[in-house]
């Protein structure tokens, strides 16, 4: 007679994240990544502002413009639905867009797909041990290391007006929103991280001319009203007659504002190089997400891009 138990167990857990008070968890997360994205914007800044005699170089120009770009993600994530422990991981992202100019707005539309594996912030990873006892009584036990990956996608249509009263030579604003489908999935049974989210976002855009013509482009985008989709309680969407995930969608609904459903981000971009009809430009991005239902999932990140305009 063959039996089999699968046994999952978090391996050696770090003093520093046995949390006693998630939240105070979670601010400090927020704080060490915002720290880190104006210590970087100073240092670009310094980086990017001309020195006098330079040449100039007027920033690529067209009424339509298509982008393709490669990044990485550096995303540390909090969810309690699993555990205290804190996750990490290095994500890869492709990047898709399209803008069009019309008179003083911008229409734009930008997919993201991105991919990468968690590991505990500290100590080791996720074990799995496999007790199998064969015909003659004689126990055997296997471990493996349980590789846990994050894959999903980030849909944007959006808007942007430019407030003519400010603009001058040397600055131009933008005031405008998007509609934004973000889908996270984790393959296997251990879904941290897990959670999909349709939401109305309020945007700015600032461009500041440097003396070499090229503009250092600041873009802050925050949710107005969203509708999130978590895993409940049990951990398993299940529901007879539907699939996992029209289960997953299908009762976990919650309509959020602001005040509940946090997902800020902050972006720098610049180009490095212009040509006549190609640019090529450098992102950063700072993001801060929290979500309380059903329990607390933080999740704070830095990204940086370099894509391809034509």
């Amino acid at each position: 007679m063959r039996t089999s138990n699968i046994k999952i167990c978090l391996a050696r857990q770090a003093r520093t994240t046995k949390l006693k008070d998630p939240h105070l968890s979670q601010r400090g997360l927020c704080l060490h990544q915002y720290s880190f994205f104006f210590i970087l914007s100073f240092t670009f800044l310094l980086l990017t502002i001309p020195v006098h005699g330079q040449g100039s170089a007027v920033p690529l120009i067209k009424r339509g413009q298509f982008r393709i770009g490669l990044g990485a993600d550096y995303i540390k994530t909090l969810d309690l639905i699993y555990s205290p422990q804190m996750y990490k991981s290095v994500r890869t992202r492709v990047q898709l867009g399209y803008s069009h100019k019309s008179g003083n707005g911008i229409f734009s539309s930008d997919l993201h797909v991105f991919l990468g594996a968690l590991k505990p912030d500290s100590g080791s990873g996720v074990d799995i041990y496999s007790k199998e006892t064969d015909i003659h009584g004689v126990e055997t036990i296997e471990r493996k290391e349980l590789e846990l990956s994050q894959i999903g996608l980030n849909l944007q249509l959006g808007y942007l007006h430019e407030i003519k009263q400010l603009r001058n030579s040397s600055k131009s604003l933008y005031l405008g929103g998007s509609l934004e489908e973000n889908l996270t999935y984790t393959p296997g049974f251990i879904s941290i991280g897990v959670i999909n989210y349709s939401s109305l976002n309020a945007k700015a855009r600032f461009d500041y001319f440097l003396k070499n013509g090229k503009p250092v482009i600041f873009e802050l985008a925050v949710p107005v009203v969203s509708m999130v989709t978590r895993l409940p309680y049990h951990q398993s969407p299940g529901a007879p007659g539907k699939s996992s995930l029209a289960a997953f969608f299908t009762g976990n609904n919650k309509v959020e504002t602001f005040n509940h459903f946090q997902n800020a981000r902050i972006a720098i971009k610049y180009p490095l190089l212009v040509k006549k009809r190609i640019a090529l430009n450098i992102t950063y991005e700072a993001s801060w997400m929290h979500y309380y239902k059903p329990k607390h999932l933080t999740q704070a990140g830095n990204q940086l891009s370099l894509g391809l305009t034509f």
